[in-house]
């Protein structure tokens, strides 16, 4: 089966005519679409080189670049859609194929990826933290959410951030401390300062009475009023020298502020860099300016959202993954609230940091280091994963769930992992977990060999526009590897070049066959339409054909229907 025919069978053309309106004349939407999906199948990575090797033509498509960039510039388009839209199409096909009673453990992945841009005036880019090299790059973040039906993965939603910076976050907070403690100090030396006026008060009394009675009492009084004035004057001075030092703490901060302003900026970008990048207004009631909305909008925060509408929109699943960077207290209870609905668990790995988890056997809070140390001596092996765990059931932030202590193998440090699935087994639980690579797959085979990433526009809407497309050339690729068979992604794709390569050449030599045969015709005076007729008729005819080139005869045919 070719990619031609995967892409017949997820009726793509007919998904992409429900964009056709968004242009009012010229080639439709989903003629464009198909032509932009079929890019890396012959090998054209940009729209220019696309032009260059003349394949836009032979698509039904034929047309110059700018028909391209508009239909990716526009902000109408709604690009979330069309990606459901096509995986959707794949989960009902896939169904047909595989039975769900036969299907194994279904899961919603969450993972982010740093993708690097070359330019600085990229709208809404900035400057990025890459996990895996540790360095610091310009771009963006993808979140992106995707769906293991048991036997494919496959992305369902996206979402491009940018990145402000912590370093200059970390020295404002450092600031404000500064400045609440002088605010703080400022207060006691005003404190101190009122003590020492009522202390000099009650000595000037004193004075007065000792002056008029040279009383023994009196005297008494004078001398404890002297010692209070001496007190008071000492702790005045003493809140005098630390306000003083407190604020020239504060002015220290806030040049070293300064300072982190001009090595770090916000968002990597400085003021001159901010005003070139290209701004666009956008209507707010648009698909794109949803988008924007999302680039400040943390990463933990969106992924609730894309969650409850993946939910809605039927993709069901047993679990959720996620690595320790989204676990908190709100996706928690997400999780748990859709649980009664769509009974879907939580699969998660947890930093050992210093969130406090109630433990159920005696009601006292522990960190997970506490808690370590507390059953450590109480760990199970587990042969068929060659590792030690143990099992602490707790409450995090009033939801119950079970922590995992997990060391593999030789490894010297213990990993945490979380679940809101009470009854389910450590074996189950690591084999279940393991799904989350898939991801990891997926980001590197779409960098790879479907140029996610790679688009160049300044534009923000294209760059959504660029993704998406990746993103579905994924989904229809994890279709057409389904179909074939292939038991490897880049066996699949390097099975689709092909196709589209003998595609391609077949729909050349038949142009080249269709001019000889108008010029034929002309010169001998037949109708070249009924010439064709005839050769399709004639079986001899058509076994020569067939041997020259099965893909011509396809194409002859497919050409004489029209």
């Amino acid at each position: 089966m070719s990619i031609y025919d995967t892409l017949s069978k997820m009726r793509i053309r007919r998904i992409g005519s429900f964009f056709n309106s968004i242009k009012r004349c010229g080639i439709n939407v989903s003629d464009i679409l198909l032509t932009l999906l079929l890019m890396p199948f012959v090998n054209c990575s940009s729209i220019p080189k696309l032009l260059a090797s003349g394949h836009q033509g032979l698509h039904g498509s034929g047309c110059g670049q700018s028909v391209y960039y508009d239909l990716k510039n526009n902000p109408k388009v709604n690009w979330r859609a069309l990606l459901y839209l096509v995986a959707l199409r794949f989960k009902n096909l896939a169904g047909e194929i595989t039975p769900e009673s036969l299907q194994q453990v279904r899961a919603i992945i969450f993972d982010d990826s740093p993708l690097g841009k070359s330019g600085k005036k990229i709208e809404y880019t900035s400057r990025i933290h890459d996990h895996v090299s540790g360095d610091f790059i310009f771009g963006y973040k993808i979140l992106v959410m995707g769906y293991w039906d048991g036997l494919s993965f496959y992305p369902l939603d996206f979402s491009l951030h940018r990145e402000k910076g912590s370093k200059i976050d970390e020295e404002k907070s450092k600031l404000q401390t500064a400045n609440r403690r002088l605010n703080n100090q400022r207060q006691e030396v005003k404190r101190t300062a009122s003590n020492l006026s009522s202390a000099k008060g009650c000595q000037k009394e004193a004075r007065k009475i000792h002056k008029n009675k040279k009383t023994k009492t009196a005297k008494r009084r004078l001398e404890i009023a002297g010692n209070k004035v001496v007190r008071a004057k000492k702790k005045y001075r003493a809140a005098q020298a630390k306000y003083a030092e407190l604020e020239n703490n504060a002015i220290e901060k806030r040049q070293e502020l300064k300072e982190v302003k001009k090595l770090f900026p916000d968002y990597g970008l400085t003021k001159k860099q901010k005003l070139e990048q290209l701004s666009k207004h956008r209507d707010s009631s648009t698909p794109a300016a949803e988008r924007v909305l999302e680039v400040d909008t943390k990463k933990t925060s969106n992924m609730l959202s894309m969650l409850k509408r993946a939910l809605k929109r039927g993709f069901g699943a047993d679990f959720v993954l996620t690595d320790s960077w989204f676990f908190n207290s709100k996706f928690v209870h997400l999780v748990s609230k859709l649980s009664k609905t769509y009974k879907i668990n939580l699969i998660s790995m947890v930093r050992m940091g210093t969130s406090k988890y109630c433990l159920l056997s005696n009601s006292n809070y522990y960190n997970a280091h506490e808690l370590l140390a507390k059953f450590e001596r109480k760990a199970k092996q587990a042969r068929s994963h060659n590792a030690r765990y143990i099992k602490i059931p707790v409450s995090y932030d009033s939801v119950r769930i079970n922590l995992f202590f997990v060391k593999l193998g030789r490894a010297s440090n213990w990993k945490l992992l979380a679940t809101t699935d009470l009854s389910i087994s450590f074996q189950k639980l690591m084999d279940i977990y393991q799904i989350r690579w898939t991801i990891e797959v997926f980001f590197r085979e779409s960098k790879q060999n479907l140029n996610l990433g790679k688009c160049r526009s300044t534009c923000f809407d294209s760059q959504i526009a660029d993704t998406t497309i990746s993103l579905t050339q994924y989904v229809i690729l994890a279709f057409h590897k389904r179909l074939i068979g292939y038991s490897s992604f880049d066996g699949a794709f390097e099975s689709a070049l092909q196709d589209a390569l003998k595609n391609t050449i077949a729909a050349q030599l038949l142009e080249i066959f269709m001019q000889i045969i108008e010029t034929f015709s002309d010169f001998a005076g037949i109708d070249t339409m009924e010439f064709t007729r005839s050769l399709l008729r004639d079986e001899k005819a058509n076994c020569k054909i067939k041997q020259i080139n099965p893909f011509l005869y396809e194409k002859l045919k497919i050409h004489h229907a029209a």
